[in-house]
């Protein structure tokens, strides 16, 4: 009876060993999944960056444009990019500091800046055909960026982020083309 016991409480004990140690390894994998999850690695936090980048950069074409498009029509399609890419900036900047990227650059990318210093000497319609061409090629560079980064990002939160981008800088990139369809045909 007793060495009925004794191999009973070995097995016991062998299975609370085996039991505890697979619970430590299940946490281990939660605590290191999380902490993945957590954070950007180098590649992610730049593209990020970068996707911040074109945020502000986008932001201060449609506040120029708003100053000094002559044009009804890209006056509120400027309206549109600058609320859009605002809102977008913000949750972007929120999914950084949840991900441990509590930096921000505050910069453009230096096309945005050069842009805006040619568009700055513009004015009247030559300026609305030049905005609006802008916002084609840029939308489409932009919208190219993003399908490939989608593929990319390691992250699954900037993923998402990504993913839900790409469908508005599509939007915008339509309405350019329709906007700069409709400014050709009328002769502006």
């Amino acid at each position: 009876m007793k060495a009925i016991r004794t191999v009973w409480l070995a097995l016991f004990v062998v299975a609370l060993i085996g039991f505890t140690t697979a619970c430590q390894r299940h946490d281990e994998n939660q605590v290191r999944a999380a902490r993945e999850d957590k954070s950007l690695g180098p590649e992610d936090r730049d593209l990020a960056m970068k996707i911040e980048q074109a945020h502000l950069g986008e932001m201060d074409l449609a506040r120029l444009a708003k100053q000094q498009a002559s044009n009804g029509d890209v006056k509120s399609y400027a309206d549109m990019i600058e609320d859009d890419h605002n809102g977008a900036l913000k949750d972007l900047q929120k999914l950084m500091n949840k991900n441990g990227v509590n930096e921000s650059t505050h910069s453009k990318p230096a096309d945005a800046e050069a842009k805006l210093a040619t568009l700055q000497k513009m004015s009247g319609a030559e300026f609305d055909r030049e905005f609006m061409n802008t916002m084609v090629s840029g939308h489409q560079k932009t919208l190219d960026d993003l399908r490939s980064a989608a593929t990319t990002a390691q992250n699954s939160n900037l993923k998402d982020y990504i993913n839900d981008l790409m469908p508005k800088v599509q939007k915008h990139l339509e309405k350019a083309q329709d906007l700069v369809t409709k400014m050709t045909s009328e002769g502006r």
